[in-house]
């Protein structure tokens, strides 16, 4: 029986591992924040002191966390995962870390008999709750269908798109387009705002035509005009992803003249609104350059 350890029970997280216990699964969770272990103290569930004990009493180790240099101190780093799995375990990053980063750390864990897969998600803290997210497997394919029945515990759209780094590369284009569409909307419904046009019948409109995306669907009327701004995924978070498929872009020789423009936007953002904001915030960035408020139907004097 396979014994799983997940670390980094968060926004993301925490909700995955949820799904695991509904299906019985033998878990154990560790978190560097005290606080995010909480909900778990009082369920049926082993909670980790460290990442060397999820290391010494699990076989397979899913990862949920910011960024490829985490993962890497998590796996290779002092008390790491690599000093602590027995051989032949699996350990699983499904959060959003860096191409060649993701593959030179699959090659080191081949020496040490370990295997290393990504398989970054997409669907947000919604589908993570309902076990519908989409899930981009990049590992040898004998590997994939080893860990698969897990994924089916958290995803309905899980897919193996090929080797090493080929999970993180696909979910960082993912993120770079979802990143183009959120801004563009931005300034299509400023754009219509100042035009006098109600948002929400133009919303309604867009989305039985050709404009229609996942922003004009779903993230603007759930987020954006109610001023919920409550997706659970930072904007910094974004801009780490659209920083990382302009990277790509330089490390292939590709020119990506929207993508350099973007990571401008979404920095400018992420400087003005501070550390804290919401990825759908983004409309805010606009209104004060536009000096236009969208729910208020005013000009913005911030």
């Amino acid at each position: 029986m396979n014994r799983i350890g997940f670390i980094g029970v968060g926004a993301m997280g925490h909700w995955m591992v949820k799904r695991l216990l509904d299906h019985q699964l033998d878990v154990t969770v560790f978190d560097s924040n005290p606080e995010a272990l909480e909900p778990f103290l009082n369920q049926p569930i082993g909670v980790a002191r460290s990442v060397t004990e999820i290391g010494e009493n699990c076989n397979i180790v899913i990862l949920m966390l910011p960024d490829s240099q985490i993962v890497k101190d998590v796996i290779l780093g002092n008390g790491g995962l690599v000093t602590s799995l027995s051989k032949e375990s699996i350990i699983i990053d499904m959060g959003s870390s860096y191409p060649v980063e993701t593959q030179k750390i699959a090659t080191i864990l081949r020496k040490e008999t370990l295997r290393f897969v990504d398989a970054p998600v997409s669907g947000g803290v919604r589908k993570a709750i309902s076990g519908e997210l989409t899930v981009m497997v990049g590992a040898e394919e004998t590997d994939y269908y080893e860990i698969e029945p897990i994924l089916q515990y958290l995803g309905t759209n899980i897919r193996w798109v090929g080797q090493s780094g080929s999970g993180h590369a696909l979910k960082s284009i993912n993120n770079y387009l979802s990143a183009s569409s959120m801004y563009a909307t931005a300034e299509a419904m400023v754009l219509l705002k100042k035009m006098g046009i109600e948002l929400n019948s133009a919303l309604e409109i867009i989305n039985e035509s050709t404009g229609q995306s996942h922003s004009t669907s779903y993230k603007y009327p759930t987020f954006i005009l109610p001023r919920t701004f409550n997706s659970n995924f930072s904007l910094k978070l974004l801009l780490k992803d659209i920083k990382m498929a302009k990277s790509l872009a330089n490390d292939v020789h590709m020119p990506m003249l929207l993508g350099s423009s973007l990571v401008e936007i979404y920095e400018a953002a992420h400087l003005m609104g501070g550390e804290n904001q919401d990825h759908t915030e983004i409309i805010k960035f606009l209104e004060q350059l536009a000096k236009q408020n969208l729910f208020e139907g005013e000009k913005s004097d911030e």
